[in-house]
């Protein structure tokens, strides 16, 4: 072996390890809290000390979806960047990325199965049906969370494969929505999940909602923007960008009614009206845009002047 070249085993050892390890920085907002489950409306067992409640491996909770959604996401972005780096040194080939991917929706899966059994161990499933019908509201709200985490651990995956392994400009799509998943990432960092912004940390917050833009201009300079294919991806990226916290505060609205749980119709109306309202003043929305285009650009132009100046001559 040469190099960076590792045997077979090694490289499913490395890729287990980093796939693991990216999913645990993904679950860290969530990790430093405790991991305590969030106090349901329905527990059995009615308290209001949030250490009475039981270690489960995500935040299960109607008014912490987004924040579900970002840790597993940033998990599998993560993941996708360990691969990329690891397969350009040499220290990853395909069973490695493969590895990855598998310790990746290994740990995550076991995340939300584990949640999932303590949610609905101690939650009381014999209230108001919630569908008319003779499923309980408790346990239709576990199943919900159960199946949208799960979705979200395949787009995880989804992420993480092709920032390992599409083209700049593929993985760039990818970035850009984990980008937005960052945003909610880092705030969960500041503000556990399901309690109330402190005065203190607003200042925090008001740099933070700068992130997904810094996340997305870095991608783009990345990628580059050389070709028409490449500004067309940029311009995609910046559209997810632009549209991603409207997005963001939409499905918490949404999901987080437990008035409108039961009703799909009126949960994805309302979701649209909140999210037409989030948009806000095109000023506003489009700041972050302009942010994420300068970085790009500047970000672009210097890769591309660095890249070039230290250029091998080829050989005569």
């Amino acid at each position: 072996m040469h190099g960076g070249e590792h045997s077979g085993a090694q490289q499913v050892v490395i890729g287990t390890g980093a796939g693991v390890g990216s999913a645990v920085v993904g679950l860290l907002p969530w990790i430093v809290t405790g991991m305590r489950l969030p106090l349901q409306n329905t527990w059995a067992t009615p308290t209001t000390d949030p250490s009475d409640m039981p270690i489960a491996l995500l935040p299960f909770s109607q008014y912490a979806v987004t924040t579900i959604a970002a840790v597993l996401l940033v998990g599998g972005a993560v993941t996708g960047i360990v691969v990329r780096v690891l397969r350009g040194r040499g220290a990853l080939g395909r069973s490695g990325s493969l590895a990855a991917l598998g310790g990746l929706v290994g740990l995550q899966v076991v995340a939300v199965v584990e949640t999932a059994v303590v949610t609905g161990a101690g939650m009381r499933m014999d209230g108001t049906p919630g569908t008319g019908g003779e499923i309980s509201a408790s346990q239709l709200y576990v199943v919900a969370l159960t199946v949208g985490s799960l979705v979200c651990v395949a787009v995880a995956a989804v992420t993480a494969a092709l920032v390992a392994r599409a083209a700049p400009a593929g993985a760039l799509v990818a970035l850009a929505l984990a980008a937005v998943a960052l945003g909610v990432w880092a705030d969960a960092l500041v503000v556990p999940p399901v309690e109330a912004v402190g005065a203190g940390a607003a200042p925090v917050l008001a740099v933070l909602r700068w992130l997904p833009a810094v996340a997305v201009g870095a991608a783009i300079a990345w990628t580059g923007l050389r070709t028409i294919g490449q500004g067309i991806v940029a311009v995609v990226a910046l559209g997810i960008l632009w549209t991603g916290a409207a997005l963001v505060t939409a499905v918490s609205y949404a999901l987080g009614s437990r008035v409108l749980l039961p009703y799909p119709v009126e949960m994805v109306s309302a979701g649209a009206t909140v999210f037409v309202m989030a948009m806000g003043p095109a000023g506003a929305t489009l700041l972050p845009v302009v942010v994420a285009v300068v970085i790009g650009v500047v970000g672009a132009v210097a890769v591309r002047w660095w890249t070039q100046r230290h250029r091998r001559p080829a050989a005569v």
